[in-house]
Formats: structure tokens, C-alpha cells, sequence
């Protein structure tokens, strides 16, 4: 099984009230935050230990990259509350990662996703066994194959590092890359309009969409690098993308903007 996967997260509102005694609402004292980091850093990226995390989707697929089902954890009782969504959403993520250790494809999961989920997961005492075993013969791993040796696909393929060649080369974005190869990259939103939708409109579900999309998006770089790296011919990426088209779901509001896509796709490829 593969799993590709991308996390939406937001300033941790009450650990800066707490470390920096800001004051105002959540909205106000993210953007008291994104100002103090910018005259230090000259951008607004808060240290990962600020992140919290609201969303984690994933695209499930078989082994071949056969898509399976899109979705995000920790939406089985509801939309969780505030004070409980990092908790339920890494929860029901990490469980589910350390029963069956699945392949891991993200776009800088290794820089940014992994180690904001790993930093966030001891506020809650949570267990991520199978990220950090180097010795479990059962999944095939040792200490040159496992979750987190850098230079091997075998059990993640962080698409930032292959494609930007382990750091010879700079400045790839998944939105260019998308954008490159004719998929819809990010039409909508941002990641750095989430913050605000989510503490001034309260608008999960939207950022749960958006993280779906940013997940397609990823997963359909991945099917190109398969190509690239000649595991995967053209017609079996053409079945994919039909049998893709079929399972995507169909009321969302990446729906339309995906199955669009994939059709042009197949009628350039059959051209």
C-alpha cells in the first residue's frame, strides 16, 4: 500500500499567548506572531514546535499506484473541536501508520510534514514505532531501508528531495511542478490563506479540501515520476487515470477541476 500524504497546520494560538503573552483572538495573534518572526526572519514561517496541526489527507493507493480512495483522518465522529482536532486528527493517523506501515509519498514531507507531526505527537504522549524502527524484518527494513534514511524510495519517496536532486537544486514548488505538467495545482486557495480561514470563518471543511487537493496534486507528480523513472508505462498510467477518474469523489470542490484535468491528460496521451 501506498500512502501519499500532506498536513495543513496553523499557529498554535495558546502556546504563543503562553511563551509570548500576546493578547487579542486567534486571528489577531497569529498575525502578531507572523509580524515578530518577519522582523526576525524576514518571512513569516513560525519554528515548526508553533504549528498545530487542524488536517492530514491522504491518497491511498495500491503498490502498482492504482488510486484507491482520497480523504483526511480524523473525521470519523465529526468535526472535532478545537481543543481537540490535533489530538483526534494525529491520533487516528499515527495508529492506522504504525499497523500498517505503508509507503510514504509526500512533496517535502522529510523538511516540513514529518517533522511537525513527530514535534507535535510528544504533546500528546503518542507512539510512531514504525517511523523510527531501523530493525523489523517482518516490513523488510534494516538500518539502510527504513522511514527515515533519506537516499532510499523503498519505504518514503519525498518528491522535494528526488526531483530537486537531495538538494542541488533549489526552489522546486509543487505548485510550479503541477503547473509544468498540465495538472491543476493550487486554483483556489493557499496554504497561507488556511490560518485565516480557519480562525476567522471556522471553515474546516474547506481546509480539508484543500489539503485533498494539494494530496491529488502530489500524488499525480508521483505517477509522472514513475513514468520518468521507467516503472510505469503509458498505458498503464492511462488505466490509472480512467480508473482514477471513476473513483474520484464527486462532491467536492475539487471534483469538477480534477476530472477535467484527467481528461485532458488522456486525450493528450492517446494523441
Amino acid at each position: 500500500m501506498i500512502c501519499v500524504f500532506d498536513i495543513e497546520s496553523v499557529p498554535d494560538v495558546e502556546f504563543l499567548r503562553e511563551k509570548y503573552s500576546y493578547s487579542g483572538d486567534d486571528y489577531e495573534v497569529s498575525l502578531q506572531a507572523f509580524k515578530a518572526q518577519n522582523e526576525v526572519s524576514g518571512n513569516n514561517f513560525l519554528p515548526i514546535a508553533f504549528h498545530k496541526i487542524i488536517s492530514i489527507a491522504s491518497v491511498m493507493c495500491d503498490e502498482f499506484g492504482r488510486f484507491q480512495k482520497v480523504g483526511v483522518f480524523g473525521r470519523r465522529a465529526g468535526i472535532p473541536s478545537d481543543d481537540e482536532i490535533e489530538k483526534v486528527t494525529l491520533e487516528e493517523f499515527l495508529k492506522w501508520f504504525n499497523k500498517t506501515q505503508p509507503k510514504l509519498v509526500s512533496f517535502n514531507g522529510r523538511g516540513y510534514d514529518i517533522p511537525v507531526m513527530m514535534l507535535r505527537a510528544m504533546k500528546y504522549n503518542l507512539e510512531s514505532l514504525a517511523y523510527y524502527e531501523q530493525d523489523n524484518p517482518s516490513f523488510n527494513k534494516n538500518k539502510w531501508d527504513n522511514y527515515r534514511q533519506r537516499y532510499s524510495e523503498r519505504f518514503h519517496t519525498d518528491l522535494l528531495d528526488s526531483l530537486g536532486h537531495y538538494g542541488s537544486v533549489r526552489g522546486i514548488k509543487l505548485d510550479d511542478v503541477a503547473s509544468m505538467c498540465g495538472l491543476p495545482g493550487k486554483y483556489d486557495i493557499s496554504g497561507e490563506n488556511v490560518f485565516e480561514l480557519y480562525y476567522k470563518e471556522r471553515d474546516l471543511v474547506k481546509i480539508d479540501e484543500y489539503c485533498q487537493s494539494d494530496v491529488l496534486n502530489t500524488y499525480w507528480v508521483y505517477l509522472k515520476y514513475e513514468i520518468l523513472k521507467g516503472n510505469m508505462n503509458l498505458q498503464d498510467y492511462v488505466n490509472i487515470l480512467r480508473d482514477w477518474r471513476e473513483k474520484l469523489p464527486q462532491n467536492k470542490s475539487y471534483s469538477s477541476v480534477f476530472s477535467d484535468a484527467i481528461t485532458k491528460e488522456i486525450q493528450k496521451c492517446n494523441t
